[in-house]
Parts: C-alpha cells; structure tokens; sequence
C-alpha cells in the first residue's frame, strides 16, 4: 500500500458524487445488464477523471453503482428475503438509534427522515416497505457475480486512463451489514457473524486478487453501540465489538494485511450525534482489525480532538492511518489552511510517511456534488501545504 513519501498523499471514503449519467445507470440495472455495464463502465471513467482532475491521489470507482437489494443478494447467496417493514421490525437499526428517543429532537427528526441528507426542493423520501432478513442458510453461489462487477469497474478505470495501482475497492464488513441485514435462522449472534464473515471471504479475496486495494467499511464499530437493544454498557458493548472484530479478521485471513485499509465513522446522516460513542472506548479493538491502513473521522466537531487520544495510544509500527481532515457533514468548504494543519497535528504524532489526509465519510449523497468536488480540491491544495513544511526543500 502506497506511503506518504515526500509528500502528503490525499484519498477519500469511497462513495463519491454521482455520474451525468447517473439516470441511465438506475433505469438500466435489472432491466437491461448489458446496457447497465456500459453506462458504468462510461460512469466511471468521468469520476476517475475527476478524481485525476482534482489531484486526489488514491482513488475509488464512485460506488454510485452499488446496491443492496434483492437482486444483490441473489447474485450471492441463498437464504435472503425481502419482508415487509413493521414498527418492531424497521428496515435498519438506525430505527433504534437512541438519540431518536430524545424528546428535543423529535421534530427535527421528523424533517430529517423525511428530506435527508441533502434537500432538494419538493423531493421527499419514501418510508421503506421492505426489509432484507436472513431466513435460511447463507450458501456462497460463487465469485461470478464480483468478477464481474470487478471487469466492468477496471473497464471504465482503463478508459480514463488510470491505474488500478491507485484504486481501493470497498466492500461493507460483516458489522456493517448486519445493520440493514435482519437475522431470522442463526441462533446466536456469533453464529450470524461468522456467517456474514463466510458470506464476504471470497468477494474480499477477488477484490485483492485483481489488483486492488481491499477497504472494508466498517461504521458499525462505533454507530452499534447507540442502536443496541436493549442497551449496553461500555464492557458489554466492548464485548460484541471484539467478536465482531474476530469474525471480521476470520473473513480477512487469506489477504495480506498491507492489502487492506478500515473505514469507520460515526455515520453519513446529519443528524446531532449527541450519543456518539467516543474514540477512546474502542482505540484498541480497533488497531486488532486485520489492516494497515485505518481510516476514521476526524474533522466533523464532534471529532476533531480526537488527535489527543493518539498522544495516549501509540500508532502500531508500520501502520498508515488516514484522519477525516474534510467532514461530511457541513456544506463549508474546509480552507486549505485548516487541512494543512489538520494533517501537521497527525504528522507530528504518527510521523509524516504515516499519515493519508482523508474524509470523514463518503461526498456521495452526503453533500450536494459541486461541495464535495470542492471539498476534494481543497484537500488536495491543504495537503500540498502541509507538504511543503513537512519536506522542507533539501530535506
């Protein structure tokens, strides 16, 4: 995996601004494979220029292509289907989110459920009908279906003329797909783990197999906390992360750990993250995931002094991490000063070829496109200040 070496390299979360085409893509999937192939290959290759354009340095394909619905679950495995929604049966946990339950936010959340996270005039999101919920065996039906969206993603990477040396490929963790994934057959919670975990090992071996860098996103291991029900404490919380974290590295033992990057974040929704589990409760378990590269939050309020847990808890020899230094959450284009300072204080800390300046979370539907792209080229000129004090000319 690519170091900062003579200067500060940029990335991002993965899921970007959608394509022009972005209307074709959706009205092709299902219908039409064929067609839907060429719209993302040809999607692809405009985000990629983009990414080039703006001087991003390690790159995804956009994800805008992505879905979980039933006609991905089928291309995988047995034993998922679709059950309507009921009130003790949401379509995901973050039905249970605890700050929901706070009487001062109730009105806000009213508004948020219903517009999102980024508003658009007389737009309205639909409640969800459905829910996916295991209800037998999960038996793997092959790498096909990966392969495939692997050929098509490097099709369009080839046509901006790029190399997939600098791409990551993120695939959710087991964690992170319980979340919209109900359980209906496996008796434990360890079982229903292990059995995602089963479900992901050879869509996670391919994506490294093919020349890409593995990312799991994993925004689980801190959101759980605040939709368990019922409530845990910190230990028992603790508890459930490491055997998620076992279940997550038995996914991940075939792969070279230096193929691997971890995302987690407190979540895309703009909502006031007032029960946000802090950092340090889970910094160890975190340094336990199978990675060397790990990818967290870091700009958005609620986070930005976490850099002083990191005084307390030594970075690993040989590990990268890549710190938000452009939130999410916020339509305010960062400067390029408050980047480059994000990215001195975690150099300072964790040594300059260690550090990646990163986002929070993904631009994609998180921020209106025209942010997100300037928020990008933003990091890319904060990154190069912070380089220049960094590797001072002759050093």
């Amino acid at each position: 995996m690519k170091r900062s070496e003579g200067r500060i390299l940029t990335t991002h979360a993965g899921r970007l601004p959608n394509p022009t085409n972005m209307t074709e893509v959706l009205a092709a999937r299902g219908g039409n494979p064929e067609q839907f192939d060429e719209f993302v290959k040809v999607g692809v290759a405009e985000i990629v220029q983009k990414q080039l354009e703006l001087k991003n340095d390690l790159h995804s394909d956009g994800e805008f292509w992505k879905a979980r619905d039933q006609m991905y679950f089928d291309s995988r495995t047995t034993g998922i289907d679709m059950q309507p929604v009921t009130a003790d049966n949401p379509a995901w946990l973050l039905a249970h989110q605890a700050e929901r339950q706070m009487p001062e936010f109730r009105a806000f959340y009213d508004i948020y459920d219903a517009v999102g996270n980024t508003p658009m005039p007389g737009v309205t999101i639909p409640p969800a009908t459905h829910r996916a919920v295991i209800t037998g065996p999960l038996e793997y039906r092959g790498q096909g279906a990966i392969k495939h969206e692997i050929a098509v993603v490097k099709a369009g990477i080839a046509a901006a003329g790029a190399n997939v040396a600098d791409f990551f490929f993120p695939l959710l963790s087991p964690g992170w797909l319980a979340h919209f994934l109900g359980n209906d057959y496996y008796p434990t919670e360890e079982a229903y783990f292990y059995a995602l975990a089963d479900f992901f090992q050879e869509d996670y071996e391919a994506v490294v197999e093919s020349g890409f860098a593995l990312q799991l996103d994993d925004p689980a291991l801190v959101t759980r906390f605040g939709m368990a029900t019922p409530a845990m404490d910190i230990t028992a919380y603790r508890k459930h992360v490491e055997m998620r974290i076992e279940a997550t590295n038995y996914a991940l033992r075939n792969i070279p750990e230096e193929r691997i990057r971890y995302h987690t974040c407190w979540g895309s929704w703009h909502t006031p993250h007032t029960t946000d589990l802090p950092l340090r409760h889970v910094i160890d378990l975190l340094l336990k995931v199978k990675a060397q590269a790990y990818a967290v939050e870091a700009a958005d309020v609620r986070h930005q002094l976490d850099w002083k847990v990191w005084e307390e808890v030594k970075l690993p020899e040989g590990k990268i991490y890549i710190p938000g230094v452009v939130a999410h959450k916020t339509t305010t284009i960062e400067p390029p000063e408050l980047i480059a300072d994000r990215i001195l204080t975690y150099a300072r800390i964790m040594g300059r070829e260690n550090v990646i300046a990163g986002t929070d979370c993904g631009y994609g539907n998180r921020v209106y496109a025209d942010i997100g792209w300037a928020k990008m080229r933003s990091m890319a000129e904060g990154a190069e200040l912070a380089s220049r004090q960094l590797w001072p000319r002759g050093s």
